[in-house]
């Protein structure tokens, strides 16, 4: 079976949405407002994996000394908005979605879909209540965020493209924020519970849940410049599952029925066990006293021991948005 399914996955179920993390950890004001319109491109041709094949393509063993392997080409464009507005001085509304170009040239699709999709993705709602003004001089706040898969028609997966996962996912996590003389950093940590994607039936899976930390931190450089960097780790809990009915279709569609089947389909075919580490650098260059335009670029890395990069996709995003704050 083809592995690309499980790159197209964990790329759309949360990570295809560019968004500033300039104000994480603190809320908006009552009554302002944090726009983001970006342009972004993401591109992959290779995957971290611990499933070894032989040379027919059959699995031979799924539990191995993780190791690159190089893919066909997957790439996405997206147009997204991301914004959030100040309900209370203390209590942020966050809104994030988009439209999206995917394509990819390693899945098994229906002829008349041809080998790309696009359309409006997942959409995410979300809410930060700020719980302390100052714990050791910075503010700490409580996130929670929910995935809508509504906006698109999902597909079986094993014939099509789709723009997104297909199932609801929820985080919650804390945000801790701490402001200096000409900078910011934020350290945040999280859990995402991810439902069981119901909607073709008796075809059913759940993703694994995941353990999430992220770090970054912005630097005036000039009164025109700000260099912002942030680091993204996802951690895997290991319990996705699959249903009967989605192990007899992967078998229809290309793997073989052996006692590494289901590995293969929740690792490879599906990728619903992944953990990821990912770096990223922008430039944000501030016109007026409310807009701005941010260049980023974003990479996954190979990372090491507990945060190495396992059954998911490497890739890289180039991306350019234009802030408006009221």
């Amino acid at each position: 079976m083809k592995s690309k399914m499980g790159m197209m996955l964990v790329l759309l179920a949360g990570c295809i949405f560019v968004s500033s993390t300039a104000f994480a950890g603190w809320t908006q004001s009552k009554g302002h407002a944090y726009n983001q319109l970006t342009l972004s491109r993401y591109k992959t041709t290779s995957k971290m994996t611990s499933v070894v094949k032989n040379a027919g393509g059959v699995a031979i063993n799924t539990q191995a000394p993780v190791y690159k392997n190089t893919e066909e080409e997957f790439t996405q464009t997206q147009l997204s908005y991301y914004g959030e507005y100040g309900l209370k001085d203390d209590l942020t509304a966050i809104f994030s979605g988009g439209w999206a170009y995917v394509r990819s040239n390693d899945i098994l699709l229906h002829q008349e879909d041809g080998d790309s999709v696009r359309g409006i993705g997942d959409i995410i709602f979300g809410l930060r209540q700020k719980l302390s003004n100052s714990v050791a001089g910075g503010p700490l706040s409580l996130q929670v965020d929910l995935k809508i898969p509504e906006a698109y028609d999902y597909k079986n997966p094993f014939r099509f493209q789709n723009l997104g996962d297909g199932q609801y996912d929820a985080v919650a996590k804390l945000l801790y924020g701490k402001g200096f003389s000409k900078g910011y950093a934020v350290f945040s940590a999280g859990y995402k519970y991810r439902f069981e994607n119901e909607q073709l039936g008796e075809f059913n899976f759940k993703p694994a849940d995941q353990f999430l930390l992220s770090l970054n931190g912005g630097y005036n450089a000039a009164p025109w410049l700000s260099i912002r960097g942030k680091i993204d780790w996802n951690r895997t809990v290991g319990n996705a599952k699959i249903s009967n009915s989605v192990k007899g279709e992967a078998i229809k569609w290309g793997v073989p029925d052996n006692k590494f089947s289901e590995a293969v389909i929740i690792l490879d075919s599906l990728g619903l066990e992944q953990s990821s580490l990912s770096a990223g650098v922008s430039l944000a260059f501030t016109l007026t006293k409310k807009i701005q335009t941010v260049a980023s670029y974003n990479t996954d890395l190979s990372g090491a021991g507990e945060f190495k990069t396992e059954n998911a996709s490497l890739g890289e995003t180039f991306s350019i948005a234009l802030v408006y704050m009221h």
